[in-house]
């Protein structure tokens, strides 16, 4: 019993080493597929205005969080201050419903500036033909053919 087990166990690491012998991770790419330095460069400066543009977005989103934060603490300190229930009460709605009007307006602000800046990288990447470049087409070979 134990044979018929250990047969195909054995078969199957067999193979499967056989197969990972053939693999070869150092294959060259063809020409038309492989990125040339100048094409590199570009899509690293593109990577690097996008990345910076991105941490400075969420900086201004984190910044303004902390200054409405701020901000509801005192005003919420101040309506504490009023001396009937009701200016209390409304003092309160007030500065609960701006605290949500500020935070829906900074995460609009940050969706935008993403999206902006991703659309602005994908512009830049475009122009280092980087998407013909994955497509395996090299885009001067293309023109010159028609």
């Amino acid at each position: 019993m134990k044979k018929l087990f250990a047969l195909p166990v054995i078969g199957l690491i067999l193979g499967a080493v056989a197969i990972a012998t053939e693999i070869k991770t150092t294959d060259v790419l063809p020409a038309k597929q492989q990125l040339s330095g100048a094409v590199v460069g570009c899509i690293k400066i593109a990577l690097e205005k996008r990345e910076t543009n991105i941490l400075a977005a969420y900086t201004t989103y984190q910044n303004n969080n902390l200054a409405a934060l701020m901000t509801r603490k005192n005003a919420l300190l101040a309506a504490w201050d009023k001396t009937t229930k009701l200016e209390l009460k409304s003092a309160i709605s007030e500065v609960w419903k701006t605290y949500k009007s500020a935070m829906t307006t900074f995460k609009s602000n940050l969706n935008t500036s993403r999206k902006d800046i991703w659309t602005s990288y994908k512009a830049e990447a475009n122009t280092c033909k980087w998407t013909s470049l994955l497509q395996g087409i090299d885009a001067s070979t293309v023109t010159s053919e028609q």
